[in-house]
């Protein structure tokens, strides 16, 4: 069974207008408050006096060093957060009303530092892609989508997690594709419409912008989190089954 696009957008919205949906986006919020603030507080500490008044919109009233360790433990958080959100929002339609500890609890620790190693393995191999005629850097980004799913969901370390994820994609990555392109250009037109307070207040602007970008952030995982459960649904997990190898047609 290839991937049902119209399905994928359809059902992963509803799954982000649910109790865990906007409990994502809250959490979502207020998170990206703290470390764009707290990077934004770096950076006006680098700025002459006379560039920092207002210009970079929301700073928080720290000290450099609290900024710091605000940034570092926010890109931590954000690793947790969307492997929460795979989990949370993989369920049944009927678990979606609650948002149990265990989501947040199990296994989290492994968890992370898996996430944190394959993010920076996909983000390496990617960056090399798109340095070379770009479509390399599709393939492989398409190929490794649904890693954290594979992770949060399914519990795989970080290698396994990286062969689940391109077993997963195989066969399906011109629909993921003319998915991710179609979330994509919703999300950025959506996300910037906060821009347009940026000309009266930089600092509306930017919280507004936040505020649209967690959103539309629970909805792009949601409709990726029903492209992976028809993928996996269609490819059952098999642990034994060793490393991927690519196909003939490099994008299918």
């Amino acid at each position: 069974m290839s991937l049902q696009i119209g399905d994928a957008i359809g059902d992963g919205v509803r799954r982000a207008f649910t109790y865990s949906g906007g409990v994502l986006m809250a959490l979502l919020f207020v998170y990206q408050l703290v470390f764009v603030g707290a990077v934004n507080t770096l950076v006006a500490e680098s700025l002459p006096p006379e560039a920092q008044q207002g210009s970079l919109g929301l700073a928080l009233p720290v000290p450099v060093a609290v900024a710091g360790a605000l940034a570092v433990v926010g890109l931590l958080f954000g690793v947790v957060l969307y492997l929460v959100a795979t989990r949370a929002l993989t369920r049944e339609h009927s678990e979606l009303g609650s948002l149990p500890a265990e989501l947040f609890t199990r296994r989290i620790g492994r968890a992370t530092v898996s996430a944190v190693v394959t993010n920076i393995v996909v983000f390496v191999a990617v960056s090399v892609g798109f340095v070379f005629l770009f479509v390399p850097g599709i393939f492989l980004a398409l190929s490794f989508v649904f890693v954290v799913f594979a992770i949060g969901v399914e519990d795989e370390r970080a290698i396994d997690a990286l062969g689940r994820s391109w077993e997963l994609a195989s066969g399906d990555r011109w629909s993921l594709l003319a998915l991710g392109l179609i979330v994509g250009v919703v999300t950025a037109v959506g996300s910037g419409l906060g821009s347009v307070l940026s000309v009266v207040s930089p600092l509306a602007g930017q919280v507004t912008s936040l505020a649209l970008a967690s959103i539309f952030a629970v909805v792009s995982y949601g409709i990726l989190a029903d492209a992976y459960l028809q993928l996996s649904d269609a490819k059952p997990r098999e642990p034994d089954a060793g490393s991927p190898t690519p196909e003939a047609d490099p994008m299918a």
